[in-house]
């Protein structure tokens, strides 16, 4: 009987699932290492989410690039640099109406560096380590119809390998709502 009860309300919540593709742009303050000093650089991002669930509790998987260069004349430098993040977590809706939202997430980011280095016309590509970092954060969505919505958010991310007094990164994005599913 037990059992039969948890297979009923695990099936009535897949069954109630919603997907939902959103596109996203954003803007994220990074820290360059290279070249020496460190400083920090706000950088455009751009990339897909994905959420499957219910309103209360959904999965988040986020993958994003974005792409920069920087030149250094006097130093007859050039540097390209990529970076690609993937999140992944939970996404909550604990306060919804039918023309407003405000959504609390958390989760774990992966992010992959390379730089492209030119130096005195030779070049190298340097990459660092994968590196993994918790996040979380908040944001509103604005509900256009049964189907789309704008999301405004911004995510902190605990950036571990940062100077102390630069634990935390901050992401702001944008993303459009497109969704499937019942409801």
């Amino acid at each position: 009987m037990k059992t039969l009860l948890i297979v009923l309300l695990f099936s009535s919540t897949i069954m109630a699932a919603e997907l939902k593709i959103e596109p996203v742009y954003g803007v994220e303050r990074t820290q360059r290492h290279f070249p020496e000093p460190t400083r920090y650089k706000t950088e455009t991002f751009m990339g897909i989410r994905g959420l499957y669930g219910v309103p209360i509790f959904s999965l988040e998987l986020e993958l994003n690039q974005s792409l920069g260069k920087e030149d250094f004349p006097d130093d007859n430098l050039e540097i390209t640099y990529k970076s690609q993040k993937a999140l992944l977590g939970f996404r909550s809706y604990p306060i919804k109406s039918s023309m407003l939202g405000i959504f609390f997430r958390f989760g774990a980011r992966a992010s992959k560096k390379t730089r492209d280095i030119t130096e005195n016309g030779v070049s190298r590509t340097e990459e660092d380590p994968l590196n993994f970092d918790p996040y979380a954060g908040t944001g509103l969505t604005f509900i256009l119809g049964s189907n789309f919505a704008l999301n405004a958010g911004a995510t902190l991310v605990y950036n571990k390998n940062a100077e102390t007094s630069e634990k935390y990164d901050t992401r702001y994005s944008f993303s459009f709502t497109i969704k499937a599913g019942s409801k």
